[in-house]
């Protein structure tokens, strides 16, 4: 049971008549309480409340920049080079990588003007 169900289990008798509460309504809360669905829940909802996401990098416009300059190459001679590089290529992608490396960096604030998005050199 979690330490703040506990002590509201622990202070249910402490109440004072001054709060309106009846006794059949104290019952059943404390019947609530300590269902054991109810304990479950809780338990999962703290273990939730403890994972903290991190991303894992904040610069993927660059990591981008720099894979199309890898496959530049390989598009003449390779199909799937060709297709990569036109799904990095983009707006709706770029726009995505730029909006994860915003959140990924903390940098809650108005995006500049529209950029020019990332192109391979032909």
């Amino acid at each position: 049971m979690t330490t703040v169900m506990q002590q509201v289990l622990d202070n249910l008798g402490a109440l004072p008549s001054s709060t309106g509460a009846e006794d059949i309504d104290l019952i059943f809360l404390r019947g609530v309480m300590e269902s054991p669905i109810v304990q479950s829940l809780a338990k999962a909802h703290e273990r939730l409340g403890e994972v903290v996401l991190e991303a894992v990098q904040d610069n993927n416009m660059e990591l981008v920049s720099e894979i199309l300059g890898e496959i530049n190459g390989l598009s003449r001679r390779d199909d799937s080079a060709v297709e990569l590089s036109r799904i990095l290529q983009e707006p709706h992608f770029q726009s995505l990588l730029e909006a994860h490396d915003m959140v990924a960096s903390k940098s809650y604030e108005a995006p500049p003007p529209a950029r020019r998005p990332i192109r391979t050199q032909r």
